[in-house]
């Protein structure tokens, strides 16, 4: 098929629909009729898993970690009650002994991974038994049981900043939310749900507390379903305001109210369809795919503002055929500029994140339903209102056109090396901010400062050892057998690594160490709790407090802690062949730069203490790392990469597609040019304003590249026409085609700036920030593209100017 044919399909599908407006109507709305019961299908999956590749070897190592050591990800309640000292302060204590039962009873808590006062077992037997006693068993309302439980708490100084505040002002509760992968490896949302359980069981308690309680809930499994409550709670208002926003642009720049209502019909149909069929593929609403109405809505209504501009500008000439004129003049631009804007976002489909996959699959799918939709609806709707309802707006608005933008335009164009030489100058002191940008991202991120969640979370990071976890799993080898003698009857055991007292007191050293890294709470591992077992187990002797000093006193120790905390908790630390060991380290904040550090300070220690030959153990161990905060540090600069090589796709992309139209690669890069510009100024601007590079905000390059690109398709489809309709290259005819297709371009910028702008008002910083950053490279884009681009047409020869591309071919007479 000709290029001269494929452009005479598209206007002839957008003439036909003219000539038979109902009947394309009728096409239109059964196509949303068909996806909308898809709707019904949909399911949520907003928790931060679903932001993670599951086959990652970073995904796949937490898991078999996991499932080894039967660890989960806590959940952390806190009771306190402000100007008292909690963890003495008997209403306090009796709130948690409630919730802890009223936690214990939900399905979703297993015994092994709910720790509290309540639960965590104390150096006391029941009389007449061996069965220990809970702290909390009995309460302690006499003064002589309150003394005892005083006693008891100092003996334990492994429940300060854990189960204690280091303060003593407030109590927690630890609840081991589900892993986020189920026994074959498939996600599942029972975190949300447990989380869902936990407020209503905190608030039910809240309600009988006395009236200065204070109960609160972190932790990264809050977090999750926190996040996706925000971005569902933002769609609320910021998609209703967009489109009052873009209806409103729309409106001013048709001067008709009919014209912002045929906008809206557009995208609520757009919006319709798109999730109507992820709802029929059984595709889940992502974190992702959540905000896909909000950033639909501009770049929907991009192509109804060309057309309807240029529509009142015929009505205005007095162009009798003014709707068929305009379609002849636009359904090239229209359709270039579509697929530019879908090649941007497909280009997502290359992300190792299949919430990002997703978001670029539908994000292109409701690009491609709006241009069909733009061809099809649009031009019917405007032949049934008929020209009348438009006329009288375009003869009033047309007076006041031109003014500051001519003159800016006309200073730019006339001298357009020194325009030139000046946009390169700010390209390169961009690029030079470009080198400052910083890789950054964490969970408390997503939320704005003085939000309940972050006060809350930071306000326990000062109590306690801190919200995240990172676990630090050390594994052994198997120990080789001696040689024995023969004649032994009972030959020596191999003694497994972790009941060797060199070993233990190699993590000792190691624990110390790590424990006092600047942003580490505390770093509890064999070490630690060994030590402790061995203080309780010998009636609290302060010279007892030690590791052990042979690997039979060892056994015993283990031996011990297994029967005061179980096999499940024993397991949590230690593995059950001895050849394995978890250290968790608590962090004050889990941003991804702060991590980086502390890694790599853990593996410099591991590797003094456990991890080589010079550590002198009869078996160096491996290191890993493995919880959420480990899986976020392994994804993240891989994510960003993905994101970068997804900028390179688009572009790629947007020249073959653009090159192929126009037969032309010198053509395709002139239109690249003023984009890529403008996504280095951007960049630049965040590496000198300090905005890092996130999950988020790396997604706005392949964005802007999609939408930025059609503003020269446009100037350069306006400027080609003049000098097909015989007008000569240069000055004139250049300022001519930026004053033509000038305004409708920034019109078009400032709806689609504005509907990501709104993106600024969201809950969650990271969606904020890309909102920001879209409208600023939109905006660089429209004044690059006006600019540069015009001063470069304004220096074109005119056997550069001439050749025939798809933006200019008129269709063949049928």
């Amino acid at each position: 098929m000709s290029e001269s044919s494929k452009t005479s399909f598209w206007l002839r599908l957008a003439t036909a629909s003219v000539q038979a407006p109902r009947r394309a109507l009728a096409f239109a709305a059964l196509a949303v009729l068909v996806a909308a019961p898809g709707l019904l299908r949909l399911t949520l999956r907003t928790d931060g898993h679903a932001l993670v590749p599951l086959n990652d070897p970073a995904v796949v190592y937490d898991g078999q970690v996991r499932a080894r050591y039967g660890l989960r990800d806590p959940i952390l309640v806190t009771v306190e009650r402000p100007g008292r000292t909690g963890a003495y302060d008997l209403d306090v204590l009796r709130t948690v002994d409630r919730l802890t039962r009223d936690f214990a009873a939900l399905p979703l808590v297993v015994p092994q991974n709910l720790d509290s006062l309540t639960t965590e077992k104390r150096d006391r037997v029941y009389p007449g038994t061996l069965d220990f006693r809970p702290f909390l068993d009995p309460l302690p309302e006499k003064p002589e049981d309150l003394a005892i439980y005083r006693e008891d708490l100092a003996a334990m100084p492994l429940l300060r900043g854990t189960l204690l505040s280091h303060d003593d002002k407030a109590v927690a509760i630890l609840v081991g939310a589900p892993n986020p992968l189920d026994d074959q490896g498939e996600p599942t949302a029972d975190r949300i749900a447990l989380y869902h359980d936990l407020a209503a069981r905190t608030a039910a308690a809240q309600a009988v507390a006395p009236p200065d309680t204070r109960i609160e809930i972190v932790g990264a499994p809050v977090a999750e379903a926190l996040l996706g409550h925000h971005i569902l709670e933002d769609l609320r208002y910021l998609v209703p305001a967009s489109l009052a926003v873009l209806a409103l642009v729309i409106g001013l720049a048709a001067r008709s109210r009919w014209g912002a209502l045929i906008g809206m019909i557009k995208i609520g149909a757009a919006v319709v369809w798109t999730f109507g069929v992820m709802g029929w593929l059984g595709v889940p609403i992502y974190l992702t795919t959540a905000v896909l109405p909000v950033i639909l809505t501009p770049i929907g209504l991009s192509d109804e503002i060309h057309l309807l501009w240029r529509y009142r500008e015929r009505l205005f000439e007095g162009d009798v055929q003014a709707l068929q004129t305009t379609l002849r003049e636009l359904v090239g631009p229209i359709v270039l500029t579509s697929l530019t804007t879908a090649v941007g976002l497909l280009s997502f489909v290359f992300s190792p994140l299949v919430a990002v996959r997703s978001f670029g699959v539908f994000g292109t799918l409701g690009v491609l339903f709006c241009l069909a939709w733009g061809l099809t609806a649009t031009p019917a709707l405007l032949a049934l209102l008929g020209p009348e309802r438009l006329r009288q707006g375009a003869t009033a608005s047309r007076a006041s056109a031109g003014g500051p933008l001519r003159r800016w335009l006309a200073a730019a164009l006339a001298r357009p090396r020194r325009t030139l030489a000046l946009l390169g100058l700010v390209t390169i002191g961009a690029a030079v901010g470009v080198a400052r940008l910083e890789v950054q991202d964490s969970w408390v991120d997503g939320f704005a400062p003085g939000s309940p969640f972050r006060v809350a979370t930071e306000h326990f990071d000062q109590r306690f050892n801190g919200t995240h976890q990172l676990l630090a799993v050390f594994e052994f080898d198997p120990p080789e057998a001696a040689e024995t003698d023969p004649e032994e009857p009972f030959p020596a055991e191999p003694v497994p690594a972790l009941r060797d007292p060199g070993v233990l007191a190699a993590f000792g050293r190691f624990e110390a160490e790590v424990g006092a890294l600047p942003g580490v709470g505390a770093a509890l591992g064999p070490a630690a709790h060994l030590s402790t077992v061995s203080f309780l187990r010998y009636a609290r002797r302060p010279e007892k407090r030690v590791l052990p000093a042979t690997s039979y006193e060892a056994e015993r120790l283990v031996g011990w802690y297994e029967q005061v905390r179980g096999i499940e908790r024993r397991r949590q630390l230690l593995s059950d062949d001895g050849l394995g060991a978890v250290v968790t380290l608590f962090l004050k904040d889990a941003n991804y730069q702060q991590v980086a550090k502390i890694v790599t300070a853990v593996e410099a220690a591991a590797q003094r203490h456990l991890t080589s030959q010079q550590a002198g153990l009869p078996s160096p161990a491996r290191l890993g790392f493995a919880g959420d905060i480990a899986v976020s540090q392994a994804m993240i600069p891989a994510i960003v990469r993905s994101q970068i090589f997804s900028l390179g796709t688009a572009l790629l992309g947007a020249l073959l597609l653009v090159a192929a139209v126009e037969r032309s690669w010198r053509r395709a890069l002139l239109l690249s040019a003023p984009v890529l510009a403008a996504v280095s100024w951007t960049l630049g601007v965040m590496g000198w304003a300090g905005i890092p590079l996130g999950v988020a905000t790396s997604m706005f390059c392949s964005i802007t590249l999609g939408i930025g690109i059609d503003y020269g398709i446009h100037l350069l489809a306006v400027h080609r026409r003049r000098l097909a309709e015989g007008s000569p290259a240069g000055f004139e005819t250049a300022l001519a085609s930026a004053l033509e297709s000038g305004p409708a371009i920034l019109v078009d910028m400032l709806a689609v700036a504005a509907g990501f702008g709104l993106l600024a008002f969201s809950q969650v910083p990271a969606n904020a920030r890309l909102g920001l950053v879209v409208a600023l490279a939109l905006g660089a884009s429209a004044l690059l593209t006006l600019a540069g681009l015009g001063a470069l047409l304004t220096m074109q020869k005119p056997a550069e100017a001439r050749p025939a591309g798809l933006l200019t071919r008129e269709p063949r007479p049928s």
